[in-house]
């Protein structure tokens, strides 16, 4: 394990997790086969209906152990994005891989156990990302159809579509959330939540994207750019950073200098007037405080507003 201070933290090949969500028809594979490099695994069986020259390589599988043994072939280093069509389909492949290989995931008449099988397929879920985002590093992009419900005051809501829990949890570890739609005759893509659905927007990306018209001028390269600006933006605030922490580090320093010389009373009294003068940047001044307190505690002396510090009397 390794402890890295913000000012030597490199984001240059940050990778990014995605889910692109909304109904049937609407472009999500198209959209999602934008990111950099992308491979998609198609648990839908809907590669098919994507316009071809907007194909990108494809797995297509039977079982989902088919799928392990593709994502850790050599051919997976050319690609930067794996793309999962659709996630509640990825679901199902679990609830067989589960059915076929985990104790307990069937019930005695021989049907799908709910509670212990849905265990093993949400915790295989969250090892497969883990492996694609960690272990293989690369982006993954999460497509989902939606299921239009209607919330307690009977207004329509959008929610994803997947079995179990796995479409509530999927959200937590994701950078970008967009619901994608129709408005008029232009497509778009929200990273805001509304009342009608939910979305998540990290990295200043925010609020409704205009999905570009592809057409042979204009490259399918939606997602390839946005994990771009949430790059550079990442990058402009560890930019934004970097003096501070200059400044945070030498202010600490002369902080270690002041508490040097606190020996009694007076000499901790004239170093509440040094720190509080210093140039202080981030916690410093935080930080400064209590190291102060650390140092006149193990002196046994006390504090008042009045007076300031004096020797503790036993």
């Amino acid at each position: 394990m390794a402890i890295v201070k913000p000012e030597k933290m490199n984001f240059e090949n940050q990778k990014f997790s995605a889910i692109i969500y909304g109904s049937p028809g609407v472009g999500k594979t198209t959209l999602a086969c934008s990111a950099p490099s992308p491979v998609l695994i198609d648990f839908d069986r809907g590669v098919s209906r994507v316009r071809a020259d907007h194909r990108c390589p494809t797995i297509i599988c039977e079982t989902y152990e088919e799928v392990l043994q593709d994502i850790h072939s050599p051919e997976m280093a050319e690609f930067e994005t794996v793309i999962i069509d659709t996630g509640g389909s990825f679901v199902t492949f679990l609830k067989d891989w589960a059915m076929r290989t985990k104790p307990g995931a069937l019930t005695k008449s021989g049907d799908f156990n709910g509670l212990k099988g849905f265990g093993f397929v949400k915790s295989e879920f969250a090892n497969f990302v883990n492996i694609i985002k960690t272990v293989l590093n690369k982006n993954v992009i999460f497509i989902f159809h939606t299921d239009e419900k209607a919330d307690k005051d009977g207004n329509p809501i959008q929610r994803l579509v997947c079995e179990g829990s796995v479409k509530n949890t999927v959200w937590n570890s994701c950078d970008f959330g967009g619901y994608v739609q129709m408005i008029g005759t232009q497509r778009t893509i929200c990273f805001t939540p509304e009342q009608e659905f939910f979305a998540k927007g990290t990295h200043g990306i925010h609020g409704k994207h205009l999905v570009p018209i592809l057409t042979d001028e204009v490259p399918n390269n939606f997602m390839t750019n946005l994990f771009k600006a949430a790059r550079n933006h990442i990058k402009a605030e560890k930019d934004y950073f970097v003096p501070l922490q200059h400044q945070y580090d030498e202010t600490m320093a002369k902080v270690k200098e002041v508490l040097d010389n606190v020996v009694d009373a007076e000499t901790a009294n004239a170093a509440v007037d040094s720190i509080l003068n210093l140039p202080h940047a981030l916690t410093s001044k935080k930080e400064a405080s209590a190291l102060l307190k650390q140092k006149t505690d193990a002196l046994g002396l006390v504090y008042s507003r009045e007076g300031g510090y004096a020797t503790k009397v036993v």
